[in-house]
């Protein structure tokens, strides 16, 4: 039984290591120092993202909308209160830039949004695009 744990804790510990490196160099990483929490569901006809931004204004934040992407931009700026050369006895909070891309799983309307920025939360919603196909009559 004592192996079967020590094992269990040699794989723990791998699956770990191969987390953080898919963190900082996957194929969703970026040159960007964090990236926000988001979560993406759908209800119907529409796409549904919310994504935890705490402390960001409205005009340091960037929502660029394709047909199969969203992508969130900004910057996370020091509170004023915080001095240059300031010791820290704890550090968590994440400053500076930051890239979220989303992959959307139908194409949207780029033209058709709800947005807002409330307590924190960007949420933002997007209608399915509609099909580009046409029957047409031959005369």
């Amino acid at each position: 039984m004592a192996r079967y744990r020590r094992l269990q804790a040699v794989v723990s510990v791998g699956r770990d290591i191969d987390e953080l490196f898919d963190r900082f160099f996957g194929p969703g990483s970026t040159d960007s120092i964090w990236q926000p929490l988001v979560d993406v569901f759908t209800s119907g006809d529409r796409i549904h993202i919310l994504a935890e931004i705490p402390g960001i204004e409205a005009d340091d934040i960037r929502v660029t909308v394709g047909p199969n992407t969203v992508e969130l931009r900004g910057r996370k700026r020091v509170p004023e209160g915080i001095r240059r050369g300031a010791s820290f006895y704890e550090a968590e909070i994440p400053y500076g830039e930051f890239e979220k891309r989303i992959a959307l799983p139908f194409p949207v309307e780029p033209n058709r949004f709800k947005i807002k920025l409330e307590n924190g939360v960007l949420s933002l919603q997007l209608d399915r695009a509609r099909s580009r196909i046409r029957e047409i009559a031959i005369e």
